[in-house]
Order: structure tokens, then sequence, then C-alpha cells
């Protein structure tokens, strides 16, 4: 793949872009070109038919190789969870990662689900006190590795701490569930580099979850790399993205 064919990774279906806007995501994969490459390379791909151009500075990709937006299928009690947390604290941010959410990209399915609930590393203790008041059973808090094996049970709330700068999803208000739900490119770091979500499926898999990831959903790939470093997994991504 060459270089500037990544940037079709950054492009939404539901939408067009102009020359403009896509020249500055050509920028965002590599700020060392000249004007002349990336309005060359808009050309190329427009030429083999990767790029659609619609008219006047209006540009799509082709209707058949458009990839969706991930949005998390999350089971009934996690939903009810992150409405539960975003009432009792509405200016917390926090998101949800549930195990069985891997099961979109991998060979051995995961069938006994844990959910993540990862919240600010100020509110994080809180969040673990109002659960276990409100009579939520098998909770536990930032365990190590040993007690998540010991004491772990199907279904059972893990409250972690949120690493900072995590992508998130935008929404106009605190209330909406969307804000709440994790992105694809968060689910991938944390599967490559939580070392308890990392226990609960074969990191064997973990070439061909990125081959499946970015064959029907969109990734925001600098988003994520800047998110691995944040996690010290950034040239371990980089070597997955590339094979």
């Amino acid at each position: 793949m060459k270089w500037y064919e990544e940037v079709l990774d950054e492009i939404s279906a539901s939408r067009t872009y102009s020359h403009g806007e896509l020249v500055s995501k050509l920028k965002s994969l590599k700020s060392n070109m000249s004007n002349s490459t990336y309005h060359w390379s808009i050309s190329s791909l427009v030429r083999n038919g990767k790029l659609l151009r619609l008219g006047y500075d209006s540009y799509s990709l082709p209707e058949d190789s458009r990839k969706k937006q991930y949005y998390p299928d999350y089971s009934n009690k996690a939903i009810k969870l992150i409405k539960v947390i975003a009432r009792k604290y509405p200016r917390v941010l926090f998101t949800v990662f549930e195990t069985v959410l891997m099961n979109d990209f991998l060979n051995h399915l995961v069938a006994q689900n844990t959910i993540f609930l990862q919240v600010e590393k100020e509110s994080s203790i809180y969040v673990f006190r109002f659960l276990q008041e409100a009579g939520y059973k098998n909770v536990m808090y930032n365990p190590s590795k040993k007690d998540f094996d010991l004491y772990w049970s199907k279904d059972c709330i893990v409250v972690t701490d949120l690493i900072s700068e995590s992508p998130v999803f935008a929404a106009d208000s605190y209330l909406s569930a969307d804000f709440h739900s994790i992105t694809l490119e968060k689910i991938l770091v944390d599967m490559l580099s939580d070392k308890l979500i990392s226990t609960t499926y074969s990191i064997a898999e973990f070439s061909d979850v990125i081959v499946q990831a970015k064959s029907v959903y969109l990734l925001d790939k600098v988003r994520m790399l800047r998110y691995a470093a944040r996690r010290n997994r950034r040239n371990m991504l980089v070597k997955y993205l590339e094979g």
C-alpha cells in the first residue's frame, strides 16, 4: 500500500470532501511533503478508482468501497450501567470496554463477558464505592492481574482508571449514551496494551483483528497512534498496521 492510500481509512462514507480537506488529511499522515505531492496523490487516487471526483472541489469514496463508522453493540447490562453512572456523575468522563465486543474481530469467540468501566482517575474510586453501595455484585477496583484471575466471575465489573487523552466519542450532552461509548481505536489499543484485557483473548489473533477492523470500519490512525504512544505501544501497533 502506498502511503497516501492510508487517507482512505480516514474518510467517512457519509459525506463529501473538498480538495483542501483531503490535503489536510494527507498532511496528517506525512507532513514533510510538498504541496504538489499532495495534489498528485489525490489525482492518483482518482485515476485508480479509489476516490471519486463528484464535481468541482468535491470528492467521495466509491460506493462499493465505503467503510462504516464503528459503534459498539453493548449488552443490556452495560447499557444500564452507562445510564446509571452518567446520571449519578454527569460531569465525569468514563467509557466501557466489554470483552464480548472483541467477538466482531476474533476467530475464537469470548464466551464469558467482563465489563471494564474506565473512569477518569480522580473519580474512579467514588464510582467504585457507589456501585458497591448500589448493590452491584462482583465489582473489582484496579485489580492486579493475579487478583483479576483469582476473583474474576462472569459479567463482573472491573473499575479502572481511564488513561488521559483516551479517544472517546464527542457528544452535545454528557447524558448522551454515545458520549461514553468506546471508540474502535481505543478498543484496538487496549487489546494490545491493557494488562487485564490482553489476558481475555489470544494475542496471536491480534494481527487478524487489525486486518478485519481496517477492512470493515473507518479508523483514525493518527488518533489511534497518539493513544498507543500514551500506552507505550506505538511502535508495536505500527508493525501490526503495516504488516
